[in-house]
């Protein structure tokens, strides 16, 4: 039986205050390596990767587990991918546990349950996010997206990182352009749109079966201006030859506290002269062709009255 280890608490609270640690730094304060392996044998401490211990029995909170991938994956690794973007401070990106961590091309650190380790020549930028390195936003969202396997998913995560002006389509374009091509298709596709104006998942419906239609081109998140150049609204979609808005109402962008902020500016288009059509997100795929009959009916109204007189601003 080995002898009790002369590491203190207090010594072990300051080498690791999420009670996550490398092996070799337990050993490194004192603790014997026959000490370690006895309590992760016992169950009083886990190895939930080689070279890696956390001193609890129970579940690994996420912190816990993300720093104990990073400390496997070595010194150089990078954090990038759906968990990097969220600590940049985004938010529409697809749930998962699992994490994606960036290392060496010399690195032999293999992938496991919930963790991809990617081999690379390019190791990116970082920054310090919660005392983890982490690639810098352009890398890591395209990183991100080129694992996310839903259309939609991928609208969402980079259309928010536009929209809130944290990078430009041209510079992920950039980055897809420079990294691994694996995955690239479905993010360049979207990014055309995100190109567009399309700034929603449910936008990116309106801009799908607006192509379906003969409708005329449709700009979509332009400004409207009036003539003293004082904004009139942003509508989610526009037909400037006839002067025709298109809404579609989704929870996320509007919820119900801002009813009356919705409802004011719609009260201002129709009495700027606007003919506005409204849809709930669910409809463009649960009715398509029952919307783009609305759609008509209201394209030709608007082309039964005069345009109105605003000045068009493209996304």
């Amino acid at each position: 039986m080995s002898r009790p280890s002369r590491v203190s608490p207090a010594a072990l609270a300051d080498l690791a205050p999420l009670r996550v640690a490398r092996t070799a730094a337990l050993v490194a304060i004192g603790m014997r390596p026959s000490t370690i392996a006895a309590r992760v044998r016992s169950g009083m401490w886990q190895r939930p990767f080689l070279g890696v211990i956390v001193m609890q029995s129970g579940p690994l909170t996420r912190e816990q587990f993300i720093l104990a991938a990073m400390l496997h994956c070595g010194d150089d690794a990078v954090l990038t991918g759906a968990e990097a973007v969220r600590r940049h401070g985004l938010h529409r990106v697809p749930s998962g546990q699992e994490l994606h961590v960036l290392v060496g091309k010399d690195c032999r650190r293999q992938s496991g349950p919930d963790l991809v380790v990617e081999r690379t020549g390019r190791l990116p930028p970082t920054v310090e996010r919660d005392g983890v390195r982490v690639a810098l936003l352009d890398r890591a969202l395209v990183d991100s997206v080129r694992r996310t396997p839903g259309r939609d998913d991928v609208l969402a995560t980079l259309s928010e990182a536009v929209q809130k002006r944290r990078t430009t389509v041209d510079r992920l374009l950039t980055e897809l352009d420079a990294g691994n091509q694996r995955g690239s298709a479905m993010a360049r596709e979207v990014l055309s749109e995100v190109n567009d104006g399309i700034r929603s998942v449910a936008e990116g419906w309106g801009r799908s079966l607006h192509g379906r239609s003969t409708l005329p081109p449709m700009l979509w998140n332009p400004r409207l201006l009036r003539r003293d150049r004082s904004l009139l609204a942003c509508p989610d979609g526009y037909l400037p030859c006839v002067g025709m808005a298109w809404e579609h109402h989704s929870v996320l962008f509007h919820p119900p506290e801002r009813e009356d902020d919705d409802a004011r500016r719609i009260a201002d288009m129709v009495a700027a002269g606007v003919v506005v059509v409204q849809h709930r997100p669910r409809r463009l795929l649960t009715e398509p062709d029952r919307v783009l009959d609305e759609l008509f009916a209201y394209y030709r109204l608007a082309a039964s009255r005069p345009c109105p007189d605003l000045v068009v601003v493209p996304a």
